[in-house]
């Protein structure tokens, strides 16, 4: 029987087949235009396609949130409901936002409201494709009945590993919300750029440019390259993700698997908010097996 429940924010680009498959929570990030508020999970194609007209005039943006403790809290009423005693909250990097902080928190409002139930909250210090493994790995492992110790365990095993690369379609997204971090003095390149960004432990959860290139394209396929490079032909678990992106993202999926033939590869398109906060953009999240 199932002991640890998982939870991630919706930041992670975990595809809904395996959201089912492992019973994965999703706390929904907001997206907010015009005085309405979004909800990550709930979203319509309809009001996506505005809020892709909107990010892409470069005019009076939309914004975003990070989901507050008390919404935090509300999700581990829900699990504990269930009867489960243990909760895993992993979340993306806080080089990016206030969802680690808001989920310890939640955590500490938990002791006096929910006592019996444990709860660990994980910084992965990656994102979206990255974060996405981290929380499939610790899930696979709570579905075998496990502790959560061990889930906890194999989380960080995984966060230590993996990686990942955005390529945007222009820098203005992550500049304008402060999030380019070693990759800012790109950003006033006289000469237009396609960058490939990269977070996780190793760039202490900020982003850092592992390469730059004249085009998105030459951008996409030195991302592939590298990964291949940092794998050295061991076995490869990856996620392709985009928005607004779809074929940019499968011709992404086709280079990788023909180039590198990972054991396991997930491809989903990634939350609103995440092009609220980045702009279009294809990304690639990977590690290795010892």
């Amino acid at each position: 029987m199932k002991k640890v429940a998982i939870i991630t924010d919706s930041i992670a680009s975990i595809p809904p087949e395996v959201v089912k498959k492992y019973d994965i929570t999703i706390s929904p990030l907001h997206a907010i235009m015009d005085g309405k508020d979004y909800l990550d999970t709930t979203i319509n194609r309809t009001e996506k396609e505005q809020i892709y007209q909107r990010i892409m005039s470069r005019q009076n943006l939309p914004t975003s949130a990070a989901p507050v403790p008390a919404e935090v809290l509300q999700a581990f009423k829900q699990i504990s409901q269930k009867g489960i005693k243990s909760i895993a909250y992993i979340t993306m990097t806080t080089g990016f936002s206030a969802t680690y902080k808001f989920g310890l928190q939640a955590k500490e409002m938990a002791k006096e409201e929910l006592p019996g139930i444990a709860i660990e909250v994980l910084d992965t210090q990656t994102v979206a494709g990255g974060q996405a493994l981290v929380v499939i790995e610790a899930a696979k492992v709570a579905s075998q009945g496990k502790s959560l110790a061990e889930v906890v365990e194999v989380a960080n095993k995984i966060k230590q590993k993996v990686t990942e690369f955005w390529i945007p379609d222009a820098l203005f997204y992550f500049d304008k919300g402060g999030r380019l971090g070693r990759a800012k003095p790109l950003a006033g390149s006289p000469v237009p750029l396609a960058v490939v960004l990269a977070a996780n432990v190793s760039t202490g959860g900020v982003v850092n440019p592992a390469s730059k290139h004249r085009t998105v394209a030459k951008a996409v396929e030195n991302a592939v390259l590298l990964m291949k490079q940092r794998s050295q032909n061991k076995k490869l678990h990856v996620v392709v993700g985009h928005i607004f992106k779809p074929d940019s993202a499968e011709e992404l999926k086709q280079k990788v698997l023909s180039l590198c033939q990972p054991v396991e590869l997930y491809f989903n398109e990634n939350s609103i908010v995440t092009g609220v906060l980045n702009g279009p953009y294809v990304d690639l999240g990977f590690f290795t097996e010892d």
